[in-house]
């Protein structure tokens, strides 16, 4: 559910929870219909309200929620799908109102208006749809969003980039050009419309599809051994064949990170030898993490210890994949930072 139907089940969830002569009317849309401004009128008071419309919102999407509203809003709400009894609470912790497509809802104005109804729950959660939710879609998303806003590519191109077939990036380009997402200017010319919508769509295809597949393990590194002996060590195994991902990377571009853990892609058929001279030994509470590098394309022109870091779309990946505050607050901070052209 996106879009309109989205914002209209949202609607209808308000209108059936709200009581005469309290009435919920939208003003006016901006943008790609993600922003949205209504007027909350209660007998004589009048209260404007913006909202934001997000599919599939994850409680590490809060940071980047709260900076989009606009200034001056005097109440600030999220239209979204599924709102669990947990982000409900975080919601109202940050004053933040909230509807959703089951019923669920939170507005309140002290002394006029209370509406507060969680709890109502999915009898199952769809996949989403789409040429996008997959690794190979994933792997697509991200050279875009690299290479953007304007990427000057053929299929040819991207396929020797990132090995995958020209029929799944011919699929994926359409899919995107007729939601209004792209825009194709001439042969192998394209520009991104929506980066909002594709950074989005690429955060949740990593998290759910390309990182389970790309981890190669976890692991305790020698307590003798710091991350930055471990990435020299690595760069002299592999002759520069390595990639530093993850917390390392992005303390690397955003300088507001202390890194708790190092991820290194490197070639699948020579981790073995990478766990043998590094002394990783396997531990689900380690803080190395070997990951796949399936393309030199997610490096970027920046090294850390003679390493290059992944580029910042792909380490802001990452973060939203991560789950906490402090990874979210680093986040928003390297988007801001590095894809501004995407808010």
């Amino acid at each position: 559910m996106v879009g309109v139907d989205l914002r209209k089940a949202c609607e209808e969830t308000i209108a059936h929870l709200l009581r005469t002569p309290v009435q919920f009317r939208r003003e006016r849309t901006r943008g790609q219909g993600d922003e949205l401004k209504y007027r909350l009128l209660a007998g004589d008071s009048k209260a404007h309200v913006c909202v934001q419309l997000r599919n599939r919102f994850r409680p590490s999407e809060l940071p980047q929620l709260i900076a989009q509203y606009a200034d001056g809003c005097e109440h600030r709400m999220l239209f979204t799908d599924y709102i669990t009894s947990s982000l409900a609470e975080q919601l109202r912790a940050r004053g933040i109102w909230f509807a959703d497509a089951l019923g669920n809802a939170f507005m309140e104005i002290p002394g006029s208006l209370l509406l507060h109804t969680t709890g109502n729950r999915p009898e199952r959660t769809p996949a989403p749809a789409g040429q996008h939710f997959s690794a190979p879609g994933g792997k697509i998303l991200h050279y875009l969003l690299k290479h953007g806003p304007r990427i000057q590519a053929t299929y040819r191109d991207i396929r020797g980039a990132i090995g995958v077939s020209i029929d799944k990036v011919g699929k994926l380009v359409r899919e995107l050009e007729q939601s209004g997402s792209l825009r194709m200017r001439g042969s192998g010319d394209y520009e991104i419309l929506n980066g909002d919508r594709l950074l989005a769509l690429w955060a949740e295809a990593y998290r759910a599809k390309l990182m389970p597949m790309l981890l190669l393990g976890q692991y305790a590194a020698a307590p003798n051994l710091d991350f930055e002996a471990l990435i020299q060590e690595a760069v002299r195994i592999l002759d520069g064949q390595v990639v530093v991902g993850g917390e390392v990377a992005a303390d690397v571009l955003t300088q507001h990170l202390r890194p708790q853990q190092l991820c290194l892609y490197v070639p699948e058929d020579r981790a073995a030898d990478i766990r043998r001279s590094l002394k990783l030994a396997p531990s689900g509470s380690g803080t190395v993490e070997l990951c796949n590098l399936y393309s030199l394309d997610i490096a970027s022109e920046r090294h850390v210890h003679g390493a290059a870091i992944a580029d910042p779309a792909f380490v802001y990946a990452e973060l939203m994949a991560g789950g906490d505050d402090r990874l979210a607050e680093t986040a928003l901070r390297l988007r801001q930072e590095f894809l501004s052209w995407t808010l």
